[in-house]
């Protein structure tokens, strides 16, 4: 597998019952150590049965300042 899998991302699995997502929390003897998203129990997983990964987009960047908003002569505020 090309992408580097780190402790946080969110992995879609091959499993016996089907595909599952999961939380990547850790490795072991090169195996992921994961918990899966609907809570059952999940043992090490290796790297062939990973079969998309989904990493952080991280925070949005601020965007251009905008300057407030005042009311024009036009615009009426209603009670």
């Amino acid at each position: 597998m090309a992408a580097d899998i780190h402790s946080g991302d969110v992995v879609r699995l091959r499993t016996s019952s089907g595909n599952t997502f999961a939380i990547v929390r850790g490795t072991r003897l090169g195996r992921l150590v994961v918990e899966r998203c609907d809570g059952k129990p999940q043992g090490p997983v290796v790297l062939r049965d990973v079969l998309e990964v989904y990493k952080s987009a991280g925070r949005p960047v601020a965007g251009p300042d905008t300057e407030a908003l005042r009311p024009s002569a036009q615009l009426k505020l209603l009670p």
